[in-house]
């Protein structure tokens, strides 16, 4: 890749992030927004997913979670923040694939989340300092927002194809995502909460 191809895809993907938090009303930091920009730069070179922090790929990452406790602090650190990545990153922009799967988003969301929480814990107590003061956080509180928001930029590069109507619907009864009830709206098909008359809520 050249260096002109490079400083064009980041510029793709901040344009891309700054716009869809705009659109999608996702309220991140600038620093939250950067970090984002800086992970799907990252995350288009495959190493990142063939190379894991933890060592073997055939571990979940549950598993990398739970043994991330017994490594020293600056290598669980980097695991956390891999798990948290990647988490992020496959739920927003594969979530079509997990209907083939044992596992779904949520399962992706809760253990990116508190990856991200624990390592924003690393952070404060300043046990490990990488300059990202409060966005791990960020990223764990607004997690599921941000994987709509990674889900969105996908469909709009042209990276995934329709989802099935009837598992969007599955995971928006799990995750209540404004986007997945947007989607549902577009295809004509108004979520059951939304459909309760309002003298009743």
């Amino acid at each position: 890749m050249t260096r002109l191809e490079t400083r064009s895809l980041l510029e793709y993907f901040k344009d891309a992030v700054e716009k869809t938090a705009q659109e999608m009303d996702v309220h991140i930091s600038e620093l939250a927004r950067f970090y984002l920009v800086d992970l799907l730069s990252r995350y288009t070179q495959a190493r990142v997913l063939l190379e894991p922090e933890w060592g073997e790929r055939e571990k979940t990452f549950g598993q990398a979670l739970l043994e991330s406790y017994g490594a020293s602090s600056e290598k669980r650190a980097r695991i956390l923040r891999q798990i948290g990545d990647t988490t992020l990153f496959l739920s927003g922009f594969f979530s079509d694939s997990f209907q083939r799967s044992l596992v779904d988003i949520d399962y992706y969301a809760a253990i990116g989340s508190t990856a991200y929480k624990n390592l924003e814990s690393l952070l404060a107590g300043r046990i490990v300092d990488w300059g990202f003061g409060g966005v791990f956080d960020e990223l764990s509180e607004h997690f599921l927002q941000v994987v709509d928001m990674f889900a969105e930029i996908s469909e709009a590069g042209g990276t995934r194809r329709s989802g099935d109507i009837l598992r969007i619907y599955e995971r928006w009864l799990r995750t209540r995502s404004p986007r997945d009830r947007r989607l549902l709206r577009e295809a004509g098909i108004i979520p059951i909460e939304d459909s309760t008359p309002d003298i009743l809520q």
